[in-house]
């Protein structure tokens, strides 16, 4: 009787070593989960990403400067500062997760935009040959009050489509941008908000950034500055197409879980690991213990 309980101990410890607990309870239908941080390491960038130093493209009032994007209290925090830099007169920030690079992906983060005019919060996929005018794709949210809106903005390799999505954006909401050969979907809420039928199928790395001027205008007196892009967590997934899916030859994800650094989910599935082996080694310990040290019957032909 005690082995067979020992035996199913060990085999619950065996399944937690397993299938560890994650953020997220349940990973959608033809997608792999490769990236996942909840930003819990304070003063450190998620593996594969780095903060950019440049100016940004088009008519941008803004330099994008490493120091305005930091990490701190569960948050990556994207600022934009009114400080004159390399003839620019604000500073802002843009994180590129160009170690998380691949075709097609599933990208979802929990946000909240800065509310003000002038300011515009980005979530980008941008090819990593740097042909953004044909290949990239973005989720650009303004929070001007009373004219919150998104503009989604995707590129084929053919051309640009746009479309607007009205607010309201200022508070918390969880955002998931998904790329896949059967379309360029947005969801704000569990709600999708846009499909376009158009696909690139270069490979493209995914970041954020706030920045200033060209479409956003520039901020004025009313728009309280500095202001953050605060982003709670980030998950990505790499195209694992299902058995019933139409056949599509997708390349992998360069990266493996390369994404969870320090403080995020791969800290996390450590520590069951620690403790599922501890848990499974002292069980194991009192059963033989116990099993050595109780009396035995003597066999039924010696017995009185």
């Amino acid at each position: 009787m005690l082995r067979r309980v020992t035996t199913v101990l060990v085999v619950v410890a065996s399944t937690m070593l397993t299938f560890p607990d994650r953020v997220n309870a349940s990973d959608p239908v033809g997608w792999r989960p490769v990236f996942s941080n909840a930003f819990d390491d304070a003063g450190t960038l998620p593996r594969g990403c780095s903060a950019y130093d440049g100016a940004p493209e088009g008519a941008q009032a803004s330099y994008f400067r490493p120091e305005a994007v930091t990490v701190s209290d569960g948050r990556l925090r994207l600022a934009l500062h009114r400080r004159t830099y390399a003839g620019k007169p604000f500073v802002t920030g843009e994180l590129r997760c160009v170690g998380a690079a691949q075709q097609f992906g599933r990208y979802e983060f929990k946000a909240r935009v800065p509310l003000g005019a002038g300011i515009e919060s980005v979530a980008l996929l941008r090819p990593v040959d740097g042909q953004t005018t044909q290949q990239g794709s973005q989720l650009s949210i303004t929070a001007r009050p009373g004219a919150e809106r998104a503009v989604v903005s995707n590129g084929d390799g053919s051309g640009t489509t746009t479309s607007t999505l009205t607010g309201p954006f200022s508070d918390w909401h969880t955002y998931v941008i998904e790329w896949a050969p059967s379309g360029f979907r947005v969801f704000v809420d569990a709600k999708q908000r846009s499909l376009d039928p158009a696909v690139s199928t270069e490979p493209r790395w995914f970041g954020f950034a706030v920045t200033t001027g060209d479409r956003a205008g520039t901020p004025g007196a009313s728009t309280a500055l500095p202001a953050e892009f605060e982003i709670d967590y980030l998950r990505i997934w790499a195209f694992a197409p299902v058995a019933s899916a139409p056949a599509v030859a997708a390349q992998p994800s360069t990266v493996d879980r390369a994404g969870a650094g320090p403080g995020g989910g791969e800290q996390r599935w450590s520590l069951w690991l620690a403790v599922a082996a501890m848990v499974t080694a002292a069980l194991a310990l009192f059963a033989l213990v116990v099993h050595k040290t109780r009396p035995h019957r003597p066999p039924s032909a010696h017995r009185a």
